[in-house]
């Protein structure tokens, strides 16, 4: 499937007012799962690898791997699974051994699809991200890759963490901005209005540089349907972008229930 194939079909979802779901997956099991549930895009990225260890996902951004690595050798498995549903691979820009041009290649070469930008400097908080962003290595080389993967033909979905960053991502032709609360926690009634509110002021911000800009909602308290839900009709946006929302926690509860029920077998001997 061509990038302009692949956006015409999430613009379609879109204006039939279906939420887009983009599944993140670090699995070849979770990747069929998703798919067989309609999953609009698959993203595969070192986070999710970190998922499958049943960890928790902050663990993936302590530096105990070459994320880059961990997505290239996710992405074989993923793609033989996705069937048709096109693969986007995570990508970090920052590694400075690595030129962009070379990394992009390896991702297409593996299989993907498509490109987006985690992880992402702004995950550390605003002291490293300076310190990034004043070396070259920060948030404008996050969308320099997300330029070169789009060069490439690559479909490209770039994560931001605020609405100079969204601005920024749109004005560059990034073909989905994805409006990112933080790493998924628990839901609750007050901390989804918050994440709402914020979001929105996200959401508007691409609206109003480009009004057909397809954005995406993830991350903090929305971690079920029904904060997500809630969150769309709120801030508008297109869709939603999986995490442990739909790999950790459903994985856990069915192994968990199904576990429970072997476990209430008896047998056939008499006591």
């Amino acid at each position: 499937m061509t990038r302009e194939a692949a956006l015409g079909r999430l613009r379609e979802r879109r204006d039939a007012g279906e939420a887009i779901v983009v599944a993140g997956v670090g699995s070849g099991l979770t990747a069929a799962g998703a798919v067989a549930g309609g999953a609009d895009l698959l993203a595969c990225y070192g986070t999710a690898a970190y998922r499958i260890l049943g960890v928790p996902t902050a663990l993936a951004f302590l530096p105990y791997d070459d994320a880059n690595k961990l997505t290239l050798d996710l992405l074989p498995p993923v793609v033989g699974r996705a069937g048709g549903v096109p693969v986007i691979a995570g990508l970090g820009a920052h590694d400075p051994r690595r030129p962009l041009e070379q990394l992009v290649a390896a991702a297409a070469g593996a299989g993907a699809m498509g490109v987006t930008n985690e992880p992402f400097c702004a995950i550390y908080g605003p002291a490293l991200r300076r310190e990034l962003d004043a070396a070259g290595f920060g948030f404008a080389r996050e969308v320099e890759l997300l330029e070169i993967a789009g060069r490439f033909g690559l479909l490209t979905l770039g994560w931001a963490f605020d609405a100079a960053e969204v601005r920024t991502l749109v004005a560059a032709g990034i073909d989905i901005v994805g409006a990112m609360a933080g790493i998924t926690g628990g839901a609750g009634g007050e901390a989804v209005a918050a994440a709402a509110k914020r979001l929105g002021v996200m959401v508007r911000a691409a609206r109003r540089v480009n009004p057909d800009t397809i954005v995406l909602l993830h991350g903090g308290p929305l971690s079920d349907p029904a904060s997500v839900q809630s969150a769309l009709r709120e801030t508008g946006a297109d869709g939603y972008a999986t995490g442990s929302s739909a790999e950790r926690t459903p994985v856990i509860a069915a192994v968990r229930d199904t576990v429970a029920a072997f476990r209430r077998l008896r047998t056939g001997r008499l006591i």
